[in-house]
């Protein structure tokens, strides 16, 4: 008995000290490594539920809101996931979308604006195609050069690597987050790596992982002269079963349905654009041999004339507020003179494809497309 006991005693001991050290190494899990497990652990999760709140102020405009979200992984034919997006609260201007939902099946997708009683209803492709009317090249008229597949991060860990080349992560402390212990980290931008804009309008990022098992729970962007923002979670399950008939969405009596295949962005005269936009909307004395004026469309609160040319080539013209349209980084741009103002010239390979860009006061111009350089100057040079 005295020898198990004495057997005994150093097991015990030994276990105590293993976990004693496991939990030191838990506590002291460097902020690097917290970023690491949290992107490994979303990687590997296959559904999940949570209610999410935010809210955002910038100099122009602020909002708060809270979503419920059901999503499950590799559910359509091709991969595609499900997903159920209900809005819970909104900001008083939004208050009439409360209620509404985006559901998908992985295949066929519904979208339905609860105050309005619409339902656009189509396919997962479909949808892909109206979202592309809203991208960059849609508004500009030049296509933004392809991510090259060997720079993108092809694991969390190389996602997270990525993201730690521009910042610098701390550890913060353990705060509690809507009733759940977290860990605080924040990421400190490394000036040198950043763009020049982003260092003048500064800001940090505090990010909060469940300590359990380091599931996001916040991120919060603040200090920065454009603004802040906050995103939180308040419910969080990870790998749960979920029922399917949540993916679904049954079009109730007196619910309108608009399939998504009939929308198109509304044409406008030239009197609705300027009646809609809030600048003087310009428009060229000088074209093209055979351009033709195909409409007037808003993308994204800009005014975009759409002209073809001959053979299927097509060029735009858009003037909007600064931030409408993202510039081609992959693109070699060079500075030009536009009106006697700085501006940017971007060419493709061949000289056929051009971007023109500059801004006058508040509103920036676009000239894009299958143009030469020459002639997208001689275009911008004749605005009025």
């Amino acid at each position: 008995m005295t020898r198990s006991r004495k057997l005994i005693l150093p097991l015990g001991a030994l276990f105590a000290a293993v976990a004693l050290v496991a939990v030191v190494m838990m506590v002291r899990a460097g902020a690097d490594e917290l970023l690491h497990q949290s992107a490994r652990l979303m990687a590997d999760t296959t559904s999940g539920h949570a209610v999410i709140s935010f809210d955002f102020e910038a100099p122009e405009k602020s909002g708060a809101g809270e979503v419920d979200v059901l999503g499950q992984k590799e559910v359509g034919p091709n991969g595609e996931p499900a997903f159920r997006i209900e809005i819970l609260k909104a900001s008083e201007e939004h208050a009439g979308s409360v209620g509404s939902l985006a559901v998908s099946d992985g295949t066929q997708i519904w979208l339905y604006h609860h105050d309005k009683k619409i339902v656009y209803v189509g396919t997962i492709e479909e949808m892909k195609a109206r979202m592309k009317e809203g991208r960059s090249e849609e508004l500009t008229g030049y296509d933004l050069p392809d991510y090259d597949a060997e720079d993108m991060p092809q694991t969390p860990e190389e996602a997270v690597d990525k993201l730690l080349e521009y910042f610098t992560a701390e550890r913060v402390g353990t705060h509690k987050l809507n009733g759940t212990e977290a860990y605080q980290l924040r990421l400190i931008p490394i000036p040198e790596q950043m763009p020049d804009e982003f260092r003048a309008n500064g800001g940090l990022l505090d990010i909060w992982l469940r300590i359990d098992d380091s599931a996001p729970l916040g991120i919060e962007f603040s200090g920065a002269a454009v603004g802040s923002g906050k995103v939180t979670v308040s419910q969080l399950d990870l790998n749960q079963e979920i029922d399917p008939a949540l993916f679904n969405f049954s079009i109730e009596e007196g619910v309108e349905v608009v399939p998504l295949a009939d929308l198109e962005p509304p044409s406008l005269s030239l009197e609705e654009a300027a009646d809609l936009a809030e600048f003087d909307v310009l428009t060229p004395d000088q074209l093209p041999a055979a351009a033709r004026l195909d409409g007037i469309n808003e993308v994204r609160g800009a005014v975009v004339q759409r002209y073809s040319l001959q053979d299927g080539a097509s060029f735009t013209i858009a003037q909007g507020a600064a931030g409408a349209a993202s510039m081609p980084d992959g693109a070699d741009g060079a500075a030009i003179t536009v009106r006697g103002l700085d501006g940017m010239l971007f060419r493709d390979d061949g000289g056929t494809r051009t971007l023109l860009t500059w801004t006058e006061g508040p509103v920036t111009f676009w000239i894009g497309g299958d143009l030469t350089a020459e002639s997208a100057l001689e275009i911008a040079n004749s605005l009025n």
